[in-house]
């Protein structure tokens, strides 16, 4: 559905949502199948988490909470193969069940077209948000705008100028060092770094459900008032 409405890539949540390990294997097998990549949020900087998901076919693994370079060292160590990192090899999912062999041009090509996303949320990730993006294989950094302004202080304030001014610096990092630049976010939000942003997310699949489940109910209501 989401590749016959024109969605361009998927974010599964592994951080809080509830998608077990057959249900995510087979949404990224079928996303590769179709052309639709699969970016998985992991639910913490893990070496087998960010090896599970890989393995099993994700485009890319976004990491939440990133704070300091040395995390994002650890990530790009587990997502990228030798020389950028250290990922330990396996077939399967994520080399389409191929045969053996062919290691390197298997490594090459994951190293090319698995992103590394760093998930910057808190004030200290914002203050060090350009020595995260300079360490080699980092791909992007994107914004948690809900948890960067809990962390600010100011929890029911998303989207105040305090935070616009921290996000802005995250973006400029990112124009800077060449690198992906997401927001998680409303389209308020996401529209006022338009020109800047490559990972836009605003449609959450259990938000559009309530919204439809919301029209519905309105188009019923409006028909009863009407009888």
């Amino acid at each position: 559905m989401a590749k016959a409405a024109g969605i361009d890539f998927l974010l599964v949540d592994e951080e809080h949502g509830d998608v077990d390990d057959a249900r995510l294997s087979t949404l990224m097998m079928l996303g590769n199948q179709i052309g639709l990549p699969t970016v998985v949020r992991a639910p913490q900087l893990a070496r087998a988490d960010v090896s599970r998901l890989l393995d099993r076919g994700a485009s890319g693994v976004m990491v939440p909470m990133m704070e300091t370079p040395e995390q994002a060292r650890q990530l790009t160590d587990w997502a990228k193969y030798p020389p950028l990192g250290r990922r330990s090899y396996s077939g399967g999912a994520h080399t389409a069940y191929g045969p053996s062999g062919h290691h390197a041009t298997n490594m090459a090509r994951a190293n090319a077209g698995t992103l590394a996303i760093a998930q910057i949320e808190t004030v200290a990730g914002v203050e060090r948000v350009e020595e995260i993006l300079a360490v080699p294989g980092i791909d992007a950094a994107v914004v948690g705008p809900c948890d960067l302004a809990i962390s600010m202080g100011y929890p029911d304030a998303v989207g105040c100028p305090e935070e616009l001014a921290l996000i802005d610096r995250v973006r400029d990092a990112c124009v800077a060092a060449r690198k992906g630049f997401g927001i998680i976010g409303g389209n308020a939000l996401i529209g006022r770094y338009a020109r800047d942003i490559n990972l836009m997310v605003s449609a959450i699949d259990v938000h559009i459900l309530r919204d439809a489940f919301a029209d519905a109910a309105l188009d019923y209501q409006t028909i009863r008032a009407q009888a």
